[in-house]
């Protein structure tokens, strides 16, 4: 599966399933002359097939042999077919059922979908139509059944789970997203390089209603500015020199799913008025095109930037700005959440010592005290790289050796100054209460005497509350 891709829903011809799944069908009918009817009919087709005479025998049936599919008729004399069909729903939602009827009207099929069938015939039955909507319906199911294994694959490699943190800063952010994945609304995903943003939107990709559907990635920062309109717009054969066929963007390919926009920040502004008309219109033009092409996706952009800066600073569009900002997910530098590091470096052991020749050297005690002491400028990712040195050379880099101790020599520094800082106060104070005392309180001639302005001298009289005595 190509992930960037996306998964798309499987198609399996329902007659080549027959030749290698046996389906199971539970035809109800007060008749036995038709139950008998109808299974010789189905077996020929290659289908197992269980008979009940009610609506009571068929729901313990049901219960015993699991069937793929139910064929039940309307009117019965004990349990009606919509009855029965009610009563089946409390059980199973999901198994297929056919309604049989000689009494065909509108409002009889309103009422057998709405009670929880999946299709309508009427007698007397055309056999070949039969076997045409059970085929029918039976791969319906096994492309829901498909799909929802795709689906839960994808979140197993993409999901929450692949997101590593259990602090408080991590928890309100795993909430956010799954509030926020399952609707259409655009998002923007902030935060500082290394702190997982494409991983928070791929997250945000597998728990959404698009998930079957393509999920594109564009990094601004990583296509030129020549060629970045070319990649999100595509163009027409002979836009421009060397254009020598049609090519769809970026934007098109992400129809029906999600377009991720990785470090939106770096996008020039010629291009930022473009791509707010898409989001608006959901509409664009090819480069060298004249029509109008109807798009629809899901948008997700990142950035490392603080783009409120940039929208001041007249590098980026308020407006574009404003639209993206309408649901915003900030992803927690490492330094904010020291406590997920040693569920990080589990992690990263596992993968960085999966399939190694050479042995692994383990991280001991006084590397991990160094770790949890770090500020991770380059946050997780540079934790990772930290961690797969220690493991190959038993070392780690230079400034995560030194940054400890130039920490406790700051550390001291600071507690000196506080330890200092009163001792001249005390000292300032007395110095002053001696010259306005010497100088008979004359405000002019302590400030001469002291060497500061009067201003200055009434602000410690002030700050150390002295008084004439």
């Amino acid at each position: 599966m190509n992930p960037a891709a996306g998964p798309k829903p499987l198609f399996l011809s329902p007659w080549k399933r027959q030749e290698s799944v046996k389906h199971k069908i539970l035809i109800i009918d007060d008749k036995i002359n038709i139950c008998q009817v109808l299974s010789d009919i189905l077996q020929a087709s290659g289908y197992d097939t269980v008979t009940a005479l009610s609506g009571e025998e068929g729901l313990v049936l049901f219960g015993k042999e699991s069937p793929d599919i139910i064929l039940t008729d309307l009117k019965m004399e004990k349990m009606s077919g919509l009855e029965f069909i009610k009563l089946l729903r409390k059980k199973d939602e999901k198994v297929p059922v056919i309604l049989l009827t000689a009494f065909g009207s509108i409002s009889s099929a309103v009422e057998a979908i709405k009670s929880g069938a999946n299709d309508y015939l009427t007698k007397p039955l055309h056999y070949d139509l039969l076997k045409i909507k059970i085929a029918q319906i039976l791969d319906e199911c096994h492309n829901r059944s498909e799909n929802e294994k795709l689906k839960e694959n994808l979140k197993q490699e993409w999901g929450l789970d692949n997101i590593i943190g259990k602090s408080a800063p991590m928890l309100k952010m795993f909430s956010i997203i799954k509030v926020v994945a399952p609707t259409d609304s655009g998002v923007l995903i902030q935060g500082e390089c290394g702190t997982g943003k494409e991983l928070i939107a791929r997250s945000l990709y597998a728990y959404s209603r698009r998930v079957h559907e393509a999920f594109i990635v564009v990094d601004c920062s990583a296509i030129p500015e020549s060629l970045i309109e070319s990649e999100l717009f595509g163009h027409e054969k002979g836009a421009f020199t060397g254009a020598n066929v049609l090519k769809k963007g970026r934007i098109e390919k992400a129809a029906g799913g999600t377009l991720f926009l990785d470090e939106i920040g770096e996008l020039p502004l010629s291009c930022q008025a473009k791509l707010l008309r898409v989001i608006q219109e959901k509409q664009f033009v090819r480069i060298g095109g004249t029509q109008q092409l109807e798009v629809d996706f899901r948008l997700i952009a990142a950035t490392n930037k603080n783009l409120k800066n940039e929208v001041e600073n007249k590098r980026f569009r308020s407006d574009l700005y404003y639209r993206l900002n309408v649901i915003s997910i900030n992803a927690p530098p490492l330094r904010d959440r020291m406590e997920d590091i040693p569920l990080l470096i589990d992690s990263f052991k596992k993968t960085i010592g999966n399939g190694e020749c050479s042995p692994m050297h383990d991280i001991s005690r006084e590397h991990m005290e160094k770790l949890m002491s770090y500020n991770w400028p380059g946050n997780v990712r540079e934790l990772k790289n930290c961690v797969e040195r220690l493991m190959i050379l038993d070392s780690l880099p230079a400034e995560i050796e030194e940054y400890r101790d130039r920490l406790k020599e700051e550390t001291y520094e600071a507690e000196s100054s506080e330890i200092r800082q009163p001792t001249l106060s005390v000292r300032e104070k007395e110095i002053v209460r001696e010259a306005l005392e010497s100088c008979g309180w004359n405000i002019s001639k302590t400030a001469k005497t002291l060497g500061i302005g009067r201003k200055a001298l009434y602000n410690r009289i002030k700050k150390y509350e002295l008084t004439v005595p």
